[in-house]
């Protein structure tokens, strides 16, 4: 029986593996506009990585105003601190690995409408 357990337990942590994936879960639609903190609900990767924050406007990504370090699993909250007020939209993506400098690299990505 104890055989048994060990199998199924061991199957059991497979098929989650299986299932991880580099992705935000839900958010927020929008993020108060004059914040300087940008706060990632969660979200999970499957190898330590980062969230990096990027202006953007008329759906071009451009210059990097924060990063902040994930771990593997799952992250609930990470605050990415952009060092000024943030007032136009902006994009978080998703960077599984040490290289969030080549945006084409992301994993994952999600638009951040600022309010006004």
């Amino acid at each position: 029986m104890k055989t048994l357990l060990t199998a199924a337990a061991f199957a059991l942590s497979l098929s989650g593996a299986a299932y991880a994936q580099n992705m935000f879960a839900l958010m927020g639609d929008s993020q108060d506009e004059g914040i300087s903190v940008i706060i990632i609900q969660p979200l999970t990767a499957t190898a330590d990585g980062y969230v990096a924050i990027y202006d953007h406007h008329r759906g071009e990504i451009g210059r990097l105003l924060g990063v902040a370090a994930i771990q593997e699993g799952a992250n609930l909250e990470t605050r990415v601190q952009v060092g000024r007020a943030v007032h136009n939209d902006i994009i978080a993506l998703l960077f599984a690995g040490d290289d969030f400098t080549d945006t084409s690299k992301a994993v994952d990505s999600v638009e951040i409408d600022i309010d006004d």
